[in-house]
């Protein structure tokens, strides 16, 4: 009796267990995850270390990562004045706009990697403000005769600097096709034709070369602003360039100066991040603007390209710069020849910013863009030719710095000189005279 209770309790609890796993397929099913990879991800804690505060929103959350951060709470009244405005603005019915994110909400939900602990109507809500505040600020940014009197952000510059950081974090992202429908709600008589990428373009302008690049077709494949902007500075779909042959052995390439000694010539041509060419002595790259956003614009694009992007090209754009700058001199080289525009000062920060953008980030062989270029900087620089100019070119510096580098210098080498001419003239006709 004992072993048949136990058999019946067995196949209850069998019954019970095989009810649950049901639940959880019947829930796999209606799962699209699969469909919608996510795209919005945490920063990996290594990378954060490097800099927190470069992943880190300063003035406003965008989507749920950050909304619980309190230092962020006073911009959520900035958001519901942006929807209040654009209903009256645009004459449009709040449920009719609501329509958008509850069209979306599934998707949007499985573009974040970190699942939400907000109920339904909070998410929406989150999609809703979030969405229109991007709209308004896209709209205001392009049509300044939208902006109030007061509008704190476009009338504060620490603000909207702050908020342009706060934009270009791989955390603090909500997926395009939101704000991109809510758009779809403005009066076409403002617009006239321009698209949400026209005014994501005009946005972003100051952030490293956005404003000198085209705008494509393919903007549209972005999931989110930090993609736009990845997709926008590309080789191929940016650039027109297609990807070079990656090696299966490379060393990086020596620094400017080295390379300037070994007789290499710079020149600065285009925008294009990925338009570098080495030909007969003369290295030619792009003109890059360096400010104020230039880390926060590099390091997520890294982080968001080493969480599991398809190509790591603006990461090997990176190790090169960091390749060619060592140290301020570089930077000085490389401002002189326009390669660099420095809106940052100090060419020391410019040096120490892209020397530790990319710490612990593991680049393999096959994904560097530019390690035929560095081979063949390399093969250049070792020359037994351009060896020797380049160690010719090191003994004439030394000797500037050391002896020549001001009247003294040059005064008291010319008296050693002479005492030393005198004192073997003297030696010699002492030993004369004992003859």
């Amino acid at each position: 009796m004992a072993f048949a209770g136990d058999g019946a309790g067995r196949a209850l609890a069998k019954e019970t267990l095989a009810s649950k796993i049901g639940r959880k397929l019947s829930a796999l099913s209606k799962d699209i995850s699969h469909l919608f990879p996510s795209c919005i991800y945490r920063v990996p804690e290594k990378r954060r270390k490097a800099n927190e505060a470069a992943y880190t929103p300063r003035l406003v959350s965008i989507g749920p990562l950050h909304r619980e951060r309190g230092q962020l709470q006073g911009m959520e009244l900035y958001k519901l004045r942006c929807l209040q405005n654009f209903l009256n603005r645009f004459e449009v019915n709040l449920d009719s706009l609501l329509g958008v994110p509850e069209l979306l909400e599934r998707y949007v939900r499985v573009c974040y990697q970190d699942t939400s602990n907000l109920n339904g109507d909070q998410f929406l809500e989150m999609i809703l403000l979030d969405g229109i505040f991007t709209v308004e600020l896209f709209l205001k940014n392009y049509f300044p005769e939208l902006r109030e009197e007061n509008d704190i952000i476009f009338r504060n510059r620490w603000m909207w600097s702050d908020l342009l950081h706060d934009v270009l974090l791989l955390e603090n992202q909500l997926p395009i096709h939101v704000p991109k429908g809510l758009l779809d709600f403005v009066d076409q008589s403002l617009l006239k034709g321009i698209t949400f990428y026209d005014l994501a373009h005009k946005f972003f302008k100051d952030v490293c070369n956005t404003e000198k690049l085209p705008l494509i077709e393919h903007h549209g494949d972005a999931r989110h602003f930090v993609e736009f902007l990845l997709i926008h500075h590309s080789p191929m779909r940016s650039c027109g360039i297609r990807s070079s042959l990656r090696a299966t052995k490379f060393e990086y390439t020596r620094s400017a100066t080295e390379l300037r000694q070994a007789g290499v010539k710079f020149r600065a041509e285009g925008s294009c991040l990925f338009n570098v060419v080495f030909k007969n002595g003369e290295l030619v790259l792009p003109s890059l603007l360096v400010n104020e956003w230039t880390e926060t614009f590099f390091r997520n694009i890294i982080a968001f390209e080493q969480c599991g992007y398809h190509s790591k090209d603006i990461t090997s754009y990176v190790i090169l710069m960091d390749s060619l700058i060592n140290t301020p001199d570089d930077v000085l080289l490389l401002v002189n020849h326009g390669i660099i525009k420095n809106e940052l000062g100090e060419s020391e920060v410019i040096a120490e910013l892209f020397n530790s953008l990319y710490k612990e980030v593991v680049t393999e062989t096959d994904e560097f863009y530019f390690a035929g270029l560095c081979n063949d900087l390399n093969v250049y620089s070792r020359d037994p030719f351009h060896e020797f100019k380049s160690k010719s070119f090191r003994w004439r510096r030394m000797l500037r710095r050391d002896y020549f580098s001001n009247p003294w210098s040059l005064i008291s080498l010319l008296a050693g000189s002479v005492l030393l001419i005198l004192t073997v003239i003297q030696a010699v006709c002492s030993i004369l005279q004992v003859k």
